[in-house]
């Protein structure tokens, strides 16, 4: 290439003294090797029409659909399951394997990423998997299955829903974190919606039922099975956008940017970037593990998980208990107070205290679109992540109504409990979707290994959080 340009430079010099006709030509000359060379280096540079940024998004939908989906459905799978012995504890094994299947797997995927020269995921697998799952629960609800049989084939569907999210989860986080921050932030707003979404089709169920009448079957089951087709229709989507996106010219720029340093090199100098990708190659040795990335960034990861933490300490399991001081009085939590106001029935409160939450954490996650939301210090992150730590005191001060409850009710109002939910909800989708952008974007992660290694530990610390404020919640609730 470099001599075709010396080429072409010694024919434009030989013709700028000729006839008018000639400098035409060398004009045509320059004009085209420009265009040409503008061409080949814009096609990557740009997202164009944001298609990446939004099949990041819809990833994010998808991510957290499997467990979404199969808690929603509570209802349907009580009646499902109605004469076994799993009628009470079904949703207890639900999560349960289906947060250690997740962890197990993304563990391991982990250790494999940390220890391998080359280790890349593909989103199309977990996707195809899914699309299967949904689509044979759909398949079920349509008929009349039920019993013990129907529990432990329900059981390995959602085992294997857990491992394909780990593999999703491990997949796209790498991937993103190849790319600018705002991926990330895609990824993260993408499952804010998925929360809403849930959110809102809980709360029009709770206002479309009686306070005082049970849902009949076959509500319940159409319920069910629009649940179901929805995440059918969410998975193919995300194939769909697999699909698209690989061919865009953006996409494939970065994602080949899969062992060198991420650097910006010059657009006007063909030789500089040929000769750039051949003297990184002493990089693409270089040695990275998950200790050496917990090691760079390990502020950022205890953060992502600390925000975790205190958000699955208190929601939903104390926040769900939490009930209207206009409906409870907090003196006497058992004395229920009937006003016919349907909102402050205990159904619907919860109901929307749901929605407050997903829609605050949505809003949380978008915010870092905006530079003024926007910081990736890290001691910074810390001190916002730990003072979220008040946020237990202040909603165990609410009207939780439990028949055991020992601390005394200091917070006596709906608003400022709502208020509450807010500042909680939005803090934790602000946070979490700070953290895991500002990780890969520290000066000592500088190679596009390490960059994916980084993003794949986040989203490990992210899951350990969970688990840990899933666990703390019943030691809470033993206090309140």
């Amino acid at each position: 290439m470099l001599q075709e340009l010396k080429g072409n430079l010694r024919r434009l010099f030989n013709v700028t003294n000729k006839p008018e006709s000639n400098q035409h030509e060398a004009q045509s000359l320059l004009s085209n090797r420009s265009h040409d060379h503008l061409d080949l280096y814009a096609e990557g540079e740009h997202d164009t029409h944001n298609i990446v940024y939004w099949v990041f998004f819809i990833y994010g939908i998808a991510m957290l659909l499997p467990w979404n989906v199969f808690i929603t459905a509570s209802e349907y799978f009580l009646k499902r399951f109605a004469d076994t012995p799993y009628a009470e504890t079904f949703q207890n094994y639900f999560s349960t394997s289906f947060t250690a299947t997740n962890l197990a797997l993304f563990g391991l995927l982990l250790w494999r990423q940390s220890n391998a020269a080359t280790f890349r995921l593909d989103v199309l697998g977990p996707i195809l998997v899914n699309t299967t799952v949904f689509g044979i629960m759909a398949i079920t609800v349509a008929t009349s299955v039920h019993g013990t049989g129907y529990f432990w084939a329900t059981m390995a569907l959602l085992v294997i829903t857990g491992m394909t999210t780990s593999v999703f989860q491990i997949a796209v986080f790498a991937e993103a974190c190849r790319f600018p921050p705002r991926y990330i932030q895609a990824v993260m707003s993408g499952q804010g919606i998925a929360g809403v979404a849930v959110a809102i089709a809980s709360l029009l169920s709770a206002f479309a039922g009686s306070a005082t009448q049970a849902p009949d079957e076959a509500s319940i089951t159409t319920s069910a099975f629009i649940y179901f087709m929805s995440a059918f229709a969410i998975t193919i989507a995300a194939l769909a956008g697999r699909i698209i996106v690989s061919r865009q010219p953006f996409y494939i720029k970065q994602s080949q940017l899969s062992t060198g340093i991420l650097s910006t090199e010059s657009l006007d100098d063909d030789t500089d970037m040929e000769e750039g990708d051949n003297s990184d190659d002493h990089h693409y040795t270089q040695p990275t593990s998950a200790a050496i990335v917990i090691r760079k960034c390990g502020g950022l990861i205890f953060a992502v998980a600390y925000v975790f933490v205190i958000t699955l300490a208190v929601f939903p399991s104390i926040t769900a208990l939490i009930k209207s001081v206009v409906r409870h009085d907090p003196d006497d939590s058992q004395r229920i107070i009937t006003d016919g106001n349907r909102f402050l029935d205990d159904d619907v409160f919860v109901a929307f205290h749901f929605v407050l939450f997903n829609v605050g954490d949505w809003v949380g996650r978008t915010l870092p679109i905006f530079p003024s939301m926007r910081t990736f210090k890290t001691k910074l992150l810390v001190v916002y992540s730990l003072a979220r730590t008040l946020f237990i005191p202040a909603f165990m001060m609410c009207n939780v109504v439990v028949s055991d409850r020992k601390m005394a009710v200091v917070i006596d109002s709906d608003v400022v409990y709502l208020v509450l939910v807010w500042i909680f909800a939005v803090s934790n989708g602000w946070l979490g979707s700070l953290t895991m952008m500002a990780a890969p974007q520290q000066e000592s992660i500088t190679s596009a290994t390490e960059k994916s290694l980084v993003g794949s530990v986040m989203s490990f610390s992210l899951l350990v959080g969970l688990a840990v404020g899933g666990s703390a919640s019943f030691i809470l609730r033993a206090m309140v």
